[in-house]
């Protein structure tokens, strides 16, 4: 049986995380901490041979991937990229600060809504985004739902074809929670956020997918353990 294991990686912190701004198709450079964070991720991932690599086209995603196959012992991959990895598109809503949002999930969901709940509400929050998004770009969740299941079918698909193997994919927190609520909706509440450069790894066997663990950050941990001694 050929079995493709997928790395799913958030990308590291950027400009508008920091400054508490929602980031969707909209894009902001790694911060300095975001570098380091792919930096320990990879230094995590170095010794995984990665059959392929994909990315959205997002810099945010593509700075991560590139920094985590700079420092991989394997054989030397190109990064592809593809726009169906890329996070939920928020339309106007774009970089719209996060406590906004919030109140425009509020005015739906009642007062004392907050970002905690968001997995929850998970196929809800599409429809709302679209009735507030005055530029008429934001996705339905079907839609979304649609696109990430085909990029990782495909994606499984070839693995197979080549004797299956370990996929290294960088992507976006809104995008991570849709895949794990499309193939483990019961584990929608063991994370509360999709850290940044944290992992989660997807099993593709007997034609179907299957969730492990969710939100690995211990590289990250371990860093950051090594630097507080320092």
């Amino acid at each position: 049986m050929n079995v493709v294991t997928f790395y799913i990686v958030r990308h590291g912190e950027t400009l508008l995380n920091i400054l508490g701004k929602l980031q969707g198709w909209s894009d902001s450079p790694l911060t300095t901490k975001g570098k380091r964070e792919a930096e320990s991720q990879a230094a995590g991932l170095q010794n995984i041979n990665f059959l392929s690599a994909y990315s959205s086209d997002s810099g945010r995603a593509v700075d991560t991937a590139n920094i985590i196959l700079s420092m991989n012992r394997s054989k030397r991959i190109t990064l592809k990229q593809d726009a169906r990895l890329r996070e939920w598109c928020f339309g106007s809503l774009e970089a719209t600060s996060n406590q906004d949002f919030i109140k425009i999930l509020s005015a739906e969901f009642g007062t004392g809504f907050s970002m905690t709940e968001l997995n929850s509400h998970l196929l809800e929050i599409p429809n709302i985004v679209i009735r507030a998004d005055k530029s008429k770009w934001a996705e339905k969740f079907d839609e979304i739902a649609n696109r990430v299941n085909n990029v990782l079918t495909d994606i499984a698909l070839e693995a197979t074809e080549a004797g299956g193997g370990n996929i290294l994919i960088v992507t976006h927190a809104f995008l991570i929670k849709t895949i794990i609520y499309l193939y483990a909706p019961n584990r929608m509440n063991e994370v509360e956020k999709i850290r940044n450069a944290s992992v989660t790894k997807i099993i593709y066997a007997n034609r179907s997918f299957e969730v492990g663990k969710i939100n690995d950050i211990h590289y990250l941990e371990r860093e950051e353990i090594l630097s507080s001694s320092k």
